[in-house]
């Protein structure tokens, strides 16, 4: 189904859903997670493909290893506030907000998981983004390669990592694979 809604409005409610309700769940939730827990947030190949869509600057930030969640949230922002002036193309965004609320969740685990290291080192606790594939949902419709059951593989091995596993942590995975970002 095509959504009719206007850009800036898909931008806005995508980015809300898919990067800053992630983020506001994690905020919550990451505190109270227990010595070695697993936290698998579901990005997707489309964060890949439409981080090749941003300009070199864009793609620079995005693949830094320095960037802060408050820089993060300011590009999300950024980006619904330069959709809504029509200028994301001029500002180097690419044409497709849930690939850009896709990179954002992406970029989250990247930057939850070393501060992590940082703040938590002995908890053992891992934190990875993951795509499930191209899943047979309501979203994705009935072509999707993958059944529902294909598609929860690589967020149930993350989930189940053993205690003993110090990887993967902080990174893309997709198809049980880490991917590079």
């Amino acid at each position: 189904v095509h959504d009719t809604a206007p850009f800036a409005v898909q931008a806005e409610v995508t980015l809300k859903t898919n990067f800053f309700g992630t983020r506001n769940v994690c905020t919550e939730l990451l505190p109270l997670m227990k010595p070695y827990g697993r936290v698998v947030n579901v990005s997707s190949m489309v964060s890949s493909s439409a981080l090749r869509g941003c300009s070199q600057e864009l793609q620079q930030k995005f693949r830094s290893d320095t960037i802060t969640e408050e820089e993060l949230v300011q590009l999300m922002t950024k980006f619904v506030e330069d959709t809504k002036k029509s200028i994301h193309e001029k500002e180097g965004w690419p044409n497709t907000a849930y690939g850009v609320s896709k990179i954002g969740v992406t970029v989250l685990s990247r930057i939850q998981a070393r501060l992590l290291n940082e703040q938590r080192k002995g908890d053992h606790i891992l934190l990875n983004a993951c795509c499930p594939g191209w899943v047979r949902t309501d979203m994705a419709g009935p072509k999707a390669t993958k059944s529902p059951e294909e598609g929860a593989e690589t967020p149930v091995y993350l989930a189940l990592l053993p205690s003993s596993a110090d990887a993967p942590h902080g990174q893309f995975v997709s198809d049980k694979t880490v991917r590079a970002w």
